[in-house]
């Protein structure tokens, strides 16, 4: 491992990084010479950007001081660099671990792939604004025909480049903070939060679940008074979404629901841009995670009540599938303004009358 230092654009400063090769098929782990003329700073630059621009992160913390991984960090700290050892440690760490899961989960992988994407480890400790931070990266790696000699030679690709990474800051003391796991994965790898940095989510999924979809109806009640019917169809299909199982990515809800939609009123159809903003901010703002796996149970939303006349209300599920074409309004010949209800089997509970 070489340590390279140096000022990276963007106020980052690189204290240390590492660079070693993973090859899961011989149980190799190399560690790679970072000349000092090279542009790896760049490089990683670059991938703290990405790093910091992806919406599919979840927040982690360790769950012990005495683990491997919160061992190597604290010796980081106080190096104010990657220690030898200790990243030489961490990479031998990921690679033992990778194996195993290779073996465990390898016959789900699709013929003539692996379970476990192959690719290097990439680690550095920088401070941006003053402040000390550790990433560490699983990169692709591609095999590259190099024009000067053409000599096949294995590099790092600069498309498409990370699969996984983990990032932690440090407080006051020294000690590892709150850490990111970002994933390429729909749902991140268990191996690589728990097998891997043994890390334990900050957030469960009931609260992350009850929190985004709390924050999305108070974020849609901005529109209820210009919006009615757009705020009733916006709200329940938000419910609906996350009374589904699986996992879910905040942005790519937002932008399924809300970007695309084409409302009724024609005041939300300026508004409706700034309200996607603000709906795609609300991880940050309000503190939940934007990737994590949909709990139904906890969401707190089970009935809607309308009041539609004196002493009669109208009383539905949220989430109701297909609501618009269950429940609409409209006006008879003669202006007078209805509700109409398709319940063919609850009709013979009313008097019938002809259609004016």
């Amino acid at each position: 491992m070489d340590s390279i230092v140096s000022a990276v654009p963007g106020a980052s400063k690189i204290l240390g990084t590492a660079l070693h090769h993973l090859d899961i098929d011989n149980n190799t782990c190399d560690p790679v010479r970072i000349p000092e003329d090279s542009d790896l700073e760049v490089y990683l630059d670059i991938l703290l950007a990405e790093i910091a621009g992806k919406p599919q992160s979840r927040a982690y913390t360790l769950v012990s001081d005495s683990t491997e991984c919160a061992v190597s960090l604290a010796k980081f700290h106080d190096a104010e660099t990657l220690v030898k050892d200790a990243a030489q440690a961490l990479a031998s760490r990921l690679l033992r671990i990778e194996i195993a899961t290779d073996e465990r989960y390898g016959h789900l992988a699709a013929p003539g792939t692996t379970h476990v994407k192959r690719g290097s480890f990439l680690q550095f400790l920088y401070k941006s604004a003053g402040v000390l931070g550790y990433l560490a990266v699983k990169v692709e790696h591609q095999s590259i025909l190099d024009e000067t000699d053409f000599k096949r030679r294995v590099g790092l690709g600069e498309s498409q480049k990370i699969y996984k990474a983990c990032r932690v800051g440090f407080d006051a003391h020294g000690k590892p903070q709150q850490a990111l796991v970002f994933d390429t994965n729909a749902k991140p790898s268990v191996y690589w939060w728990n097998d891997v940095w043994e890390l334990a989510p900050v957030r469960s999924d009931e609260l992350n679940t009850k929190e985004a979809i709390k924050h999305v109806v108070h974020a849609l009640q901005k529109i209820k008074k210009y919006a009615p019917v757009d705020y009733n169809i916006l709200r329940n299909a938000s419910v609906a979404a996350f009374k589904q199982t699986g996992a879910i990515d905040f942005d790519k809800f937002v932008t399924s629901t809300f970007s695309s939609y084409s409302p009724v009123a024609d005041d939300l159809a300026s508004e409706l841009p700034n309200l996607v903003t603000r709906l795609r901010e609300l991880p940050k703002k309000k503190g939940f995670d934007s990737h994590f796996t949909l709990a139904p149970a906890a969401v707190p939303y089970n009935k809607v009540k309308v009041q539609l006349n004196t002493g009669i209300s109208l009383s539905y599920d949220e989430g109701l599938a297909h609501l618009s074409d269950r429940i609409w309004s409209t006006t008879t010949k003669d202006g007078k303004e209805v509700v109409v209800v398709d319940a063919p089997g609850a009709s013979k509970h009313f008097p019938s009358k002809p259609w004016e």
